[in-house]
């Protein structure tokens, strides 16, 4: 049959006011199995028409009442008949957020469960619920529960936790379904980490398996997702995936490297083990390339840097004897640096001198490498909280009672930071009025002649 009678045969199948055409619809209500094919297949076809679009005829299917019918047939023993409804299934899941819903209300999600973990069907059956799995959990908030709810991931947990069983498009779209349902809600409203307790160890044992073919950053972005709390973080960290994922941080592969710079941002948060796991595994080797060679991820890399920064010492040592304290005091310097990344990489030598007060701890070596001079420099920045940072880390290092106080005086001197104190004390008001407090108090207190009103 050529393509021309083709569409006139299939412009039978629906009636004039577009429904499903009545002996279609008795077809697949009929006891006979032969009876029940024909008409599945012929919903198919509609479905597979180079002229009619697959939304309308999953309207038909929707407004003809026929969706439990196509639903109910998932479970048949008839391969064949399976295999129609799992095509129609799918097209239904990729339609509207009502049609999805209406699948999913009429029992959807626990056929195609069965049809996805049957090691009976066919890899594109299979396939084919996959999909529609994944298709329900991206769908809105409110079906992501529902399919949160009825664990319907673990057929893609068992892809995972096997993957040489099965085919890289297979394997590709459980890494697919994982990250699409863990993804946050509306306002960032992530799910409680028990919701995916069996998953943690099943996607962290599979980015521990090195193959170039595999789908690592929808895994990696997955298990972003799910750890969004410490208590996440840690069961992350005792499944074994520290070396892997400080290994991505300074993967080439955009989408990889910021996921995995999130994640051991949480393990730099936790003191003890976790940050001296990923000091031993190289993360500052990582967050070096990531300043150096990876331009887009250099905020990401100084909040990873910031959060070791506030770690007490001695543990936030290896930080400041590494090439990045340089990077970091050169990028808080640098007028023409991002103001994010500016902003960011202030903020770790302000964790610095904070975590240093009591014993000075970090004060030569910020001092030796020019911090004075930088922040004196960030104070002409445009950007509020850059230049209260700045403000701030000065205060530390020539405030606190230590051995370098005098050459960090000094040094602010030198770098006509005293002047520019003192147009932040004039200039910095409203909402920027701590700053302008603090730099008039350092005035007073070292430089009382650039402390005075000027005069009118």
């Amino acid at each position: 049959m050529d393509d021309e009678s083709l569409e006139m045969e299939l412009n039978k199948y629906i009636t004039l006011d577009g429904q499903i055409a009545p002996e279609i619809v008795s077809g697949i209500h009929s006891p006979s199995l032969h009876l029940r094919l024909e008409s599945v297949k012929k919903v198919g076809q509609l479905l597979r028409s180079k002229t009619r679009s697959a939304d309308a005829t999953v309207r038909s299917v929707v407004d003809s009442g026929l969706l439990p019918n196509i639903i109910d047939i998932l479970s048949s023993s008839d391969p064949a008949l399976v295999s129609e409804a799992s095509w129609i299934i799918l097209n239904v899941t990729l339609g509207t957020s009502q049609q999805t819903s209406a699948a999913v209300s009429e029992g959807a999600i626990p056929q195609l469960l069965q049809v996805a973990a049957s090691a009976s069907n066919v890899e594109d059956v299979r396939h084919n619920a996959l999909l529609s799995l994944g298709n329900i959990a991206g769908d809105s908030d409110a079906l992501r529960d529902v399919f949160l709810e009825k664990r319907a991931f673990r057929p893609a947990l068992d892809i995972l936790a096997d993957p040489s069983k099965f085919s890289p498009k297979t394997v590709k779209t459980a890494a697919w379904i994982m990250e699409t349902c863990t993804a946050p809600g509306a306002r960032w409203r992530h799910y409680d980490v028990s919701t995916f307790n069996e998953a943690i160890p099943i996607l962290c044992e599979f980015i521990q398996q090195r193959h170039k073919s595999k789908p690592l950053a929808a895994v990696v972005k997955a298990i972003r997702r799910i750890c969004s709390s410490q208590k996440a973080a840690n069961m992350i960290f005792e499944a074994g995936a520290c070396p892997r994922l400080v290994h991505f941080c300074a993967s080439k592969n955009d989408g990889l490297r910021e996921d995995a710079l999130n994640v051991v941002s949480r393990f730099a948060f936790e003191e003890g083990r976790l940050l001296q796991s990923i000091f031993d595994n190289g993360v500052l080797q990582a967050l070096h390339t990531c300043i150096t060679d990876r331009v887009e991820s250099r905020q990401l890399a100084c909040f990873v840097a910031s959060n070791i920064a506030m770690a007490a010492p001695p543990q936030a040592e290896p930080l400041v004897e590494s090439s990045i304290l340089p990077l970091l005091i050169e990028m808080v310097a640098d007028e023409e640096e991002e103001a994010g990344v500016r902003r960011e990489a202030a903020t770790v030598l302000q964790h610095l001198v904070r975590r240093g007060e009591k014993t000075h701890d970090y004060y030569s070596s910020l001092v030796e490498a020019d911090c004075v001079e930088a922040c004196s420099a960030a104070l002409q920045s445009q950007d509020g909280p850059t230049v209260e940072k700045a403000v701030r880390i000065i205060a530390y290092l020539i405030d606190t009672p230590w051995s370098g106080a005098d050459d960090a005086i000094e040094r602010l001197e030198d770098s006509a930071g005293v002047n520019l104190l003192r147009r932040v004390w004039l200039e910095w008001k409203g909402p920027r009025v701590n700053s302008s407090v603090t730099a008039h108090a350092l005035l007073r207190a070292y430089f009382p002649e650039a402390s005075k009103h000027p005069r009118v």
